[in-house]
């Protein structure tokens, strides 16, 4: 929960202080490349030349994204970056650490792992939440669409979201699992777009492009020729 859910959770949050939405969003589909990385380097995962040229493809696009972003960031473009990049670390290590805690020890119930993972992330994020009532200013707890975000955001967006992630997990794999962030970039652009006003860079765009091919590069498989069964003789017996 913590690794999964509490730390990433807080690294955007701190991104979105700087960052435009669109930003976070895109950033948030190297998680993918992210666990390539860290399957290669913690738990023996193989990484031939396709997915190494997925993953130099992924560090000249967030270069670009880098390099190329608004300077009404305030001179934060790159904290926000990184922020947004450690959150990644976190889902691609949670991914593998699923695996081998509960799916290589015999499995066990998504709705468990879900909800096991979303208490331990709620504990670990309560003295940021104290910590805030008593330094911060005054909050108005009469908000009613505030509250209706945070319904949206922690039940919809979260709690069952897990189940089908963690289930998704057991029966296709952490990386390929990984793959369900794609999703992020086009709806966070959209929103940001209709909700926030905001407007992205043409050096934004492409870099947005290089991350999502070299994540392409990291997730597919190679086509390989079919193999021709050899038909084998029948035992009679058999029958």
């Amino acid at each position: 929960g913590v690794i999964n859910s509490a730390i990433p959770f807080l690294m955007y949050a701190i991104a979105a202080l700087w960052l435009p939405a669109g930003y976070s969003a895109i950033l948030n589909a190297t998680t993918p490349l992210m666990g390539a990385l860290i399957g290669f380097s913690c738990f023996n995962e193989r990484l031939d030349r396709r997915k190494w040229l997925g993953v130099v493809l992924g560090v000249i696009g967030i270069s670009l994204i880098t390099t190329t972003g608004e300077v009404s960031a305030g001179g934060h473009l790159l904290p926000g970056v990184l922020a947004c990049l450690f959150a990644t670390a976190c889902y691609g290590l949670a991914g593998f650490l699923t695996r081998s805690w509960i799916t290589h020890r015999g499995g066990l119930d998504a709705k468990l792992v879900a909800f096991g993972s979303q208490l331990g992330a709620s504990l670990f994020l309560l003295p940021f939440f104290a910590y805030q009532l008593a330094a911060g200013p005054a909050v108005d707890w009469a908000v009613p669409t505030a509250w209706a975000s945070v319904l949206a955001v922690g039940v919809v967006c979260t709690a069952l979201a897990y189940l089908l992630y963690f289930r998704l997990i057991a029966d296709i794999g952490p990386l390929r699992s990984l793959t369900v962030t794609f999703l992020i970039p086009p709806f966070g652009i959209l929103w940001g777009a209709l909700v926030l006003g905001e407007t992205l860079s043409q050096g934004f765009v492409l870099g947005g492009l290089v991350v999502c091919l070299s994540v392409w590069l990291v997730t597919s498989q190679a086509s390989t020729p079919a193999v021709q069964a050899q038909a084998q003789p029948q035992d009679p017996d058999a029958r």
